[in-house]
């Protein structure tokens, strides 16, 4: 093969190889991104009151240890204490801010890593924390299987006094 030729088979292969190569690189971003938008959409299904939508998050076989360590054994059981929250004036709104995301190599699974605050109506913080986020991927897509929150801090001790119950 003379020179001439070789490179211009080499420089055919060379787009298609950056093609893959650019394709291999962004194919962990993808679920990242994904989850993030459905942790928006969640968030601001809780802003809005928004009860069917903030469902739609969570998994059929969801479960959850709040920021006091109260475990909530269901989907439902955790849908129907925010939707008591809605129905109260004065109950905190929730938000939940993702700092890392991280996508299993060995199942459809991801873990989310975040901080989140709980904002009184007047829009003073109540309380902190951190919490660790379990996604499942579903045939709908990225669904929340579980969620672990710990409570960190305290800005309003009486709304606080009654979140240590």
């Amino acid at each position: 093969m003379d020179l001439p030729h070789a490179i211009h088979v080499t420089t055919r292969w060379i787009p298609l190889l950056a093609c893959v190569a650019l394709a291999a690189a962004q194919a962990p971003t993808a679920p990242v991104s994904q989850i993030r938008a459905a942790r928006e959409r969640s968030n601001r299904a809780l802003a809005m009151h928004g009860i069917k939508a903030f469902g739609e998050s969570l998994a059929a076989d969801f479960v959850i240890v709040r920021g006091n360590g109260v475990f909530m054994p269901s989907r439902q059981a955790w849908i129907d204490a925010i939707e008591a929250d809605f129905k109260n004036p004065n109950a905190v709104r929730y938000e939940r801010i993702p700092d890392k995301i991280e996508i299993s190599s060995v199942s459809p699974i991801a873990a989310e890593h975040g901080h989140w605050t709980a904002t009184l109506p007047n829009g003073k913080k109540a309380y902190t924390g951190t919490y660790l986020a379990m996604w499942r991927r579903e045939e709908i897509g990225w669904q929340i299987r579980s969620e672990l929150f710990v409570l960190l801090g305290c800005e309003d001790e009486a709304t606080c006094a009654g979140y240590r119950k």
